[in-house]
């Protein structure tokens, strides 16, 4: 990250808003790549990225490879946050509080406090569950660690934000969001296999979007984080990428680990200057599209070009 003009900076681009930002935020994952290559790939993308998350494969780290790393983005000026299986470990070996304490003193900024990462069939050990969740809520308020929240589930069995049949429980999931705001959480994400259920893996089930949309409106798109799953391909990925930016616009929040390489892909998408082989006939490059059709000054709310999907198009994407 510098202070540098960018490329060819005497051309417009779609405006972007500066660091430290509330809105248009991005998450990347830690994936253990060389901490060199991690420091230049930061000087030239750093601008674009808001915080990264340790995942947990890093368990296996040593402890001084990963101080040093947390010391890397902070003066990157990035927030560092433990994911929530990490959480979930310590607090089944009974070493939550000890796992917090650490995280605070080593430069953590954020963690997913997860009480309840398995379900179990045993009302008293849930009740004893959500009663740590309050009581640790309190010490990461008292040692200076925020929170960040999840909605819905990897895994479709049990989980109650999905209705079945592609379908969303749209208020039961406005609700958990709600509810972990109000017990202090700083963002909540929503799982991307959860939207997934919705939009499809490219984007291409309109009427899911409508769900999303809905969810998103009535908790807020700064209080949200769109998340998107290593687990699909590279190009389902930035469908999805490209879907969030043409219906919540650039300062759609973005995290689920995107890896630092592909930050340039997602700023591109945010930017509309980028192709995209998604499930339309027409072009991906909505900003472009959009200042072409205005001699070159582009509407303020360019990301609103039409895109009509084409379900034989989607077809042969899968």
């Amino acid at each position: 990250m510098t202070n540098d003009e960018r490329f060819f900076d005497f051309l417009e681009l779609a405006p972007r808003a500066p660091k430290p930002r509330r809105k248009g935020l991005l998450c990347i994952g830690d994936e253990g790549d060389p901490l060199s290559w991690v420091r230049e790939m930061l000087e030239a993308w750093g601008d674009y990225v808001d915080s990264v998350k340790f995942v947990p494969a890093l368990l296996m780290m040593p402890q001084s490879v990963v101080e040093k790393r947390v010391r890397l983005y902070r003066d990157m000026d990035l927030d560092v946050a433990l994911d929530d299986p990490i959480f979930a470990i310590a607090y089944y070996q009974g070493k939550a509080e000890e796992l917090m304490r650490k995280a605070a003193g080593m430069g953590f900024t954020h963690f997913q406090l997860d009480t309840q990462n398995v379900k179990l069939d045993d009302p008293v050990r849930v009740r004893k569950a959500e009663e740590d969740a309050l009581r640790l809520a309190e010490l990461a308020a008292q040692i200076g660690l925020k929170q960040w929240g999840e909605v819905g589930q990897k895994h479709q069995e049990g989980d109650k934000m999905r209705a079945g049949s592609g379908k969303l429980n749209v208020e039961t999931i406005v609700t958990e969001m709600k509810k972990l705001l109000a017990a202090g959480c700083e963002h909540v994400f929503l799982e991307n296999r959860v939207m997934r259920e919705a939009i499809g893996d490219y984007g291409e089930k309109e009427d899911g979007a409508g769900e999303v949309r809905a969810i998103i409106e009535q908790v807020g798109l700064e209080n949200v984080y769109i998340e998107i799953a290593n687990q699909m391909s590279f190009e389902a990925r930035n469908c999805h990428r490209f879907w969030a930016v043409r219906n919540f616009g650039p300062d759609v929040n973005f995290a689920g680990g995107t890896p630092l390489k592909e930050v340039r892909y997602v700023e591109a998408i945010r930017r509309g200057i980028i192709f995209i082989p998604g499930p339309s006939r027409q072009t991906s490059r909505l900003w472009v599209k959009n200042l072409a059709k205005n001699n070159g000054k582009a509407d303020r709310e360019w990301w609103k070009e039409p895109y009509p999907i084409d379900q034989a198009v989607a077809a042969k994407l899968k």
